[in-house]
């Protein structure tokens, strides 16, 4: 969804809108596979230049589409491998379907006006199944191709004119499905049709007259008044749209002028395109010269200290940057299919000896914006400006408001859909384009874009597993709608591919899912990771460290050493292109193999971030395991640990500096493509420790689940320490322990590894056990009463027990009483700026109204990217029956880019939920900055039960098709909370 009010999270999309017949990616095959490799010479294409354009070429480059299909007619590759895939599509079956076809008629819309989304989705489907029937037809020369291209198409030249009317987004979501249903028609209209009049076999429908499938003046007027016309005056007339809206509009544009002929449409939409300079919105102008931003080395927020390109709308969130990735690449395929040349600074069409391809255009502007993307995206820190704050005089803070300035980039880099790049891996566009279009050497290629380079020598096969959804590259980019281009570039692909061995497109579907370190890894740390072939296997070696702070990201430190406040480090290699899930699907394995013992750390990120699953790695002696680990929301290693949806980064720790670990693949459970078997898990408490008498016998059952008939070991245990096949650990230990000893516990079923290091402290006496626990409790420190109390009462249980004979009762009343001890919750647990952290513990706010309770953690983050949602309710704490807050202030910081969403809110607190106070001395106002409001005088000392943000005043709202919204980056509550009972 490209919508700026919307954000959608998700593991995992597989939609298939069958109101409207809509096949995603998970289609993948439709025609027998003996049907497929059809391709002949019996269909022209009649390539035509006129009034400065050449055709057909919106969307191809008919030179290079004729090559394409003498290459297939020869069986080669790549373009056999991708036809193969095309074909198999539901998109390229013979039967004819239409989304928008009256029933009973031969092309009636059912419905002929344009003025709701529900249109779009219907022109999405039709067009892109006119457009591949179409590239059939030129292929293969089967006229029921043509039949339903052309059929089709002409259900939407009978659209009403006077029925198009703009509706929030059409901007958006309307250029692509209509770029690929003009492209249909483009292709309709010069390709050759002998013995022109042809009846569908297929009597079903009850068209049984012969149909003309010629192309026709008829068809040409019609479909330009009738659809074309009113698309681009309706939905795509304005140069100042956000970003990636802006590209969708153009690349609409230039669909429509280009089957036009209209040169003066076409030269404004490249000038667009380019650099945009009269655009009355310049801050989220979405030109390839503004988006692809070149910061100043000057620039005092600048961190390198030295010009480069940063891709602005990654500030906002890396799905969005995806599409302005994709858009870009497209347009400039499309100018260079039309020979377009540009001028150099004003980036308008010129004919002049220094002119440029869009390519080379600002110094190859385009391939520096996508590298820097493409890295990001597989785990590298790079360079970042946040244009929010203030530079001084000549680089002022770029100050959003929300409305007409939505700067929702200005801030830190966005973590949200980091990884997200699975589907991206199936075409190497923009790595061919300067390799042999642009004639780039590969060292130079290389230099300047390694990521991008990398991507295409570690393409997927055409028919690939994007998660764990087998996936089709044809219409696959797009989620929910045909919302981006690129797909078609393969019809495009130039011959001299085939001579580069380091470009090699799989042509096999795969048969599992596992994402592959050597293929998607990224070595963070290149001093302590490399990537390893041998005997024709590949996986990354990781050397351990003792210390995660010896870990650095090498490639950064090496390309800009004068940056000192960029954080990084941590980890020393990243894995991409994951669709994690959750709940029973929330588990992944690791194929790895060790020589010695080592702890491994997942996170979210590579600046020291929390980890959110710690794994002890056994030593494997060189033996490839399967390690589990899992990725379920609720079973993070912490409140405040975060992961991210589509990439992990793994940092190993070790005693011995000579431990490795090699890294082959992540392995999906209990999913499509994956693994398919039972998860073993050891429920045990992480870094507990087990209290011991010398002399005396242990005895412990551990709580697990999914483990019969698996195998249990330890590793690094004590003479004497034992596990059987039941996970029953006995020990009598012999002497105290200076310290506490750990030990591996290992357990191996089906296949799967899943470890837990517990920790066991011998002292000599009862007495000194009982004390060792309890040195543990905190007594400078206010707790709950209830957490207090249970460490009290079981403390009489163990007092109770000192002088009585069964050890083990004992041991086990005491390890209740360390559990307990463990367990307790400060009164008031506080953030680095004091004020009270409300998500420490889940017992503090009971309830929540108004938003999700899962994302009190973003208001309390420090991070004004994360939010509480896009809300239409005041939001209510209850801080329970027995709880209340005092408080003397608030602070309050907008959702980045929204300061408007945060305007005019107020804070009032409650006794009963019914009757409310006003707290605050006034509402917040419409500012980016932290802003913190004093509680009135004669309220501070008062308690409530409830409290209740509430917006009293709102500001303007965003888009005015979705009133009323609200939301907050953080709020801070700066009181006290009281036990009132």
């Amino acid at each position: 969804m490209k919508k700026r009010h919307v954000v959608l999270h998700c593991f995992a999309v597989l939609l298939l809108l069958a109101g409207i017949g809509i096949p995603f990616g998970s289609q993948v095959s439709a025609e027998p596979a003996s049907n497929v490799l059809q391709v002949n010479n019996r269909v022209k294409l009649l390539i035509t230049k006129k009034n400065g354009f050449v055709h057909p070429g919106i969307s191809v480059d008919p030179y290079r589409l004729q090559e394409t299909r003498r290459q297939l007619v020869k069986q080669k590759q790549p373009w056999t491998a991708y036809y193969q895939a095309m074909a198999s599509s539901d998109y390229a079956s013979t039967t004819f379907k239409a989304s928008n076809l009256k029933a009973g008629t031969f092309d009636t819309p059912k419905d002929s006006t344009f003025k709701k989304s529900s249109q779009e989705m219907t022109l999405s489907a039709d067009g892109f199944r006119a457009y591949t029937q179409a590239i059939m037809y030129y292929l293969t020369g089967n006229k029921q191709y043509r039949y339903n291209a052309i059929r089709l198409v002409r259900i939407w030249e009978h659209m009403d004119s006077s029925q198009f009317s703009y509706y929030a987004d059409a901007h958006i979501h309307v250029p692509v499905p209509f770029y690929y249903m003009v492209s249909a028609a483009e292709l309709l209209k010069y390709t050759t049709v002998n013995d022109p009049l042809y009846t569908d076999p297929d009597k079903s429908d009850g068209n049984t007259e012969p149909v003309n499938l010629n192309w026709t003046n008829d068809d040409n007027q019609k479909l330009i008044q009738n659809l074309i016309d009113p698309v681009m005056k309706t939905f795509l007339p304005s140069n100042n749209k956000y970003f990636n809206q802006h590209l969708y509009s153009i690349t609409g544009v230039f669909a429509g002028s280009i089957f036009k002929n209209d040169k003066k449409v076409y030269d404004q939409a490249v000038e667009w395109a380019m650099v945009n300079a009269n655009t009355d919105k310049p801050d989220i102008n979405g030109s390839l010269a503004n988006l692809f931003h070149q910061v100043d080395g000057k620039d005092p927020r600048n961190p390198i200290g030295r010009s480069y390109v940063q891709h602005l709308e990654m500030g906002r969130d890396q799905n969005h940057a995806k599409d302005d990735v994709l858009d870009l690449i497209g347009i400039a395929r499309i100018l260079s299919q039309q020979g377009t040349r540009i001028d150099p600074q004003k980036g308008t069409v010129s004919t002049a000896p220094k002119s440029q391809t869009p390519y080379e255009f600002l110094n190859n502007r385009l391939l520096a914006g996508i590298e820097q993307f493409y890295r990001y995206n597989a785990g590298y820190t790079i360079p970042w400006t946040q244009f929010a704050e203030d530079g001084g005089k000549d680089y002022p803070a770029v100050v959003a408001n929300g409305t007409d300035k939505i700067i929702d980039y200005g801030g830190t880099i966005s973590t949200d859909s980091r990884g997200r790049m699975g589907k991206y891996f199936s075409l190497s566009e923009l790595y061919d384009v300067y390799r042999y279009q642009e004639h780039m050497s590969k060292t130079k290629l290389t230099k300047i874009a390694p990521s991008v380079v990398h991507a295409a020598e570690n393409l997927s096969a055409p028919i690939f597993y994007d998660g764990t959804t087998l996936t089709n590259f044809w219409g696959s980019y797009s989620d929910n709608k045909m919302t981006e281009i690129g797909c078609e570039y393969w019809l495009s692909i130039p011959t001299a591919i085939r001579k580069d061995s380091s470009v090699t497109l799989p042509v096999a579907q795969p048969s599992n899912s596992n994402v592959s370190f050597s293929k998607r890894g990224t070595i963070l740390d290149r001093v302590r990771a490399k990537f390893v072939n041998k005997k024709n296997t590949s996986f990354v070696r990781v050397q351990a460290v003792k210390n995660q702070k010896e870990i650095k990201e090498t490639d950064y430190d090496r390309l800009y050493p004068k940056d000192k406040t960029t954080v990084r480090g941590g980890n020393q290699i990243a894995l991409s292109s994951l669709v994690k899930g959750d709940g029973d699907a929330g588990y992944v394995t690791l194929r790895i193999r060790s020589n010695g013992k080592a702890k491994l750390l997942i996170s979210g990120g590579n600046s020291n971030t929390e980890p959110y699953q710690q794994v002890e790695i056994p030593d494997t002696k060189g033996q490839w395991i399967n390690l589990v680990y899992s990725t379920r929301d609720d079973e993070l290693s912490s409140r405040t640990a975060k992961q991210l949806g589509y990439m992990d980064f793994y940092a190993v720790i070790a005693g011995h500096s000579s431990t490795h670990v090699d890294f082959d693949q992540l392995v999906y459970i209990n999913r499509p493509g994956g693994i398919q078997t039972s998860v073993p898990a050891i429920n045990e408490p992480d870094d507990a420790t087990n209290y011991l008498i010398k002399n005396s016998s242990f005895e412990k059952k551990l709580d697990t689940t999914n483990t019969a008939g698996a195998v249990f070991s330890l590793e690094d245990a004590p003479d004497g320490m034992k596990i059987d096949q039941r996970g029953v650990i006995t020990w009598t230990p012999n002497e105290r322990t200076a310290k506490p000893i750990s030990v591996l516990v290992r357990v191996v079923n089906n296949g799967i590894v899943c470890t837990k290091q517990l920790n066991f402290a011998v002292e000599d006496t009862r007495a000194q056990a009982l004390q060792a626990v309890l040195d543990a409790y905190d007594a400078t420190q206010t707790y709950t009463s209830e957490s207090v109390n249970a460490v009290k009462q079981q403390q009489e249980k163990v007092e109770e027990l000192l002088k009585q004979d069964n050890d083990a009762v004992f041991l086990e009343t005491l390890q209740t009483l360390a559990d307990k001890i463990d367990k307790l919750e400060l009164l008031n647990p506080k953030l680095s700026d004091g004020s009270l952290n409300y998500n420490a513990y889940d017992s503090i706010v009971a309830t929540v109204t108004g938003m999700a309770k899962s994302s009190l953690g973003n208001l309390i983050d420090d991070d004004p990217v994360t939010y509480d949602g896009n809300l239409l309710t005041p939001i209510i704490f209850d801080f329970g029956e027995h709880d209340a807050i005092s408080a003397s202030s608030f602070a309050f910081e907008a959702r980045t880019g929204f300061p408007n969403r945060l305007q005019g809110a107020n804070v009032y607190g409650s006794s009963d939920g019914l009757t409310w106070t006003l707290m605050t001395t006034r509402p917040t106002s419409q500012t980016n900055s932290i802003e913190k409001i004093a509680v009135k005088d004669g309220v501070t000392d008062k308690l409530f039960r409830y409290i209740k943000l509430q917006v009293d005043e709102p500001g303007p709202d965003t888009d005015p098709a979705y009133p009323g919204i609200s939301s907050r980056g953080e709020f801070h509550i700066f009181g006290i909370r009281y036990e009132t009972q």
